[in-house]
């Protein structure tokens, strides 16, 4: 059972977070939308949400609940976010794509994301916020 809450490589990135984006990215051009980029600074929050996440046990937004928290995210008129826990993050992103409001960021009208995947034990904890530029 899943769990869910409402790219330009870089050497810094985990291969696992190279394989969210690819995930993302993959499902973006299955229906006819343009890749996002991967962006270093969005990369490192999600990361290390997903970080603190598998650490607490904890599935929140990365304001805390069910709010999402924009600070240290630069040129942005859009933001949002995915976050979940599952056996795997490929089983993460099926569920995002079959939630509706998880869907629609995955497909929504954003340029820049930051995937964050961190596992302890046999969960995985997924992060992934969206930016539409200004």
């Amino acid at each position: 059972m899943a769990v869910i809450g409402a790219l330009t490589l870089s050497g810094c990135w985990g291969s696992t977070q190279h394989k969210e984006l690819d995930f993302i990215n993959w499902s973006r051009g299955t229906n006819g939308l343009a890749a996002v980029n991967g962006d270093s600074q969005l990369m490192a929050k999600a990361q290390a949400w997903s970080e603190h996440m598998a650490r607490t046990g904890r599935l929140e937004h990365t304001g805390g609940g069910n709010n999402l928290d924009p600070s240290g995210i630069h040129n942005w008129c859009g933001v949002a976010e995915n976050v979940a826990y599952n056996a795997s993050s490929f089983d993460a992103h099926q569920a995002f794509m079959k939630s509706p409001p998880h869907r629609r960021n995955v497909l929504g009208d954003y340029d820049r994301v930051g995937t964050g995947v961190a596992r302890k034990g046999n969960t995985v904890w997924v992060t992934e916020i969206y930016v539409r530029s200004c």
